[in-house]
């Protein structure tokens, strides 16, 4: 909660630096687009993993970092892109295991934008694309050479996947406005953020490297999150 309490506290802070410089002009038509690295928390459930670990493991936390990247163009105010995360969870170690926890999610992104000015934009995307979470179970002590060939059991890496949706309100700001009246276009960096929630269709579709896993838990990545973003971008005026 305080992170994002943060994350909107910087945003609304470059809200009014960018309101207080050069008077904003609307734009209603535009082409060209933009991309960057985004990074965030989110905050996910993940209880029903347990399932797979020994009893005496302690709860898994719900809050995730997330790392990643996206891009979009807009032509005449329609926004469409994409957008891809990593989620990484905690490392839990215990006496004999080192437990993994982690997956990621790519979508196509389609929008529209809400509020269109020089150095503001506001605008919802609707994101459809794919997305998975694994745990990966390891033994942690050392062990001999003799030993892998007879216990090679010592590693599983276990996989749920399927379909993903995201929906998300996105505010992006320009601080300072790099025009070019010759071309009638301007660039330059972009800051922004991104509060959405992203829902996966439940499966217990579970599998590892030797082949399928049977009666696992029904489980789809259900994610509240907020990120920040850092990137470029470049736009012609119409």
């Amino acid at each position: 909660m305080k992170a994002t309490l943060t994350f909107l506290t910087i945003i609304f802070g470059l809200v009014l630096i960018t309101k207080g410089q050069t008077e904003i002009t609307p734009y209603p038509k535009i082409n060209g687009g933009g991309g960057g690295f985004t990074i965030g928390l989110g905050a996910m459930d993940i209880a029903t993993m347990h399932v797979f670990v020994p009893q005496d493991v302690s709860s898994f936390s719900k809050q995730h970092l997330l790392l990643g990247g996206s891009g979009y163009g807009i032509v005449n105010s329609f926004v469409l892109g994409g957008t891809g995360t990593g989620i990484l969870s905690e490392n839990i170690t215990t006496d004999s295991l080192k437990i993994q926890l982690g997956g990621g999610y790519g979508t196509f992104d389609f929008g529209y934008l809400i509020i269109n000015r020089d150095k503001l934009r506001l605008f919802p995307t609707l994101g459809i694309g794919g997305g998975g979470y694994s745990v990966s179970i390891a033994k942690n002590k050392n062990i001999s050479a003799n030993a892998i060939a007879s216990d090679p059991g010592r590693e599983v890496n276990i996989n749920n996947g399927g379909f993903i949706f995201d929906a998300a309100i996105n505010l992006n700001i320009i601080p300072f406005l790099e025009l070019d009246e010759k071309n009638n276009s301007y660039g330059g960096l972009m800051l922004g953020t991104k509060i959405g929630y992203v829902y996966g269709l439940p499966t217990t579709n579970w599998s590892f490297a030797g082949g399928d896993i049977t009666n696992g838990p029904d489980f789809g990545i259900k994610m509240f999150y907020v990120k920040l973003f850092i990137g470029g971008f470049g736009f012609d005026k119409h």
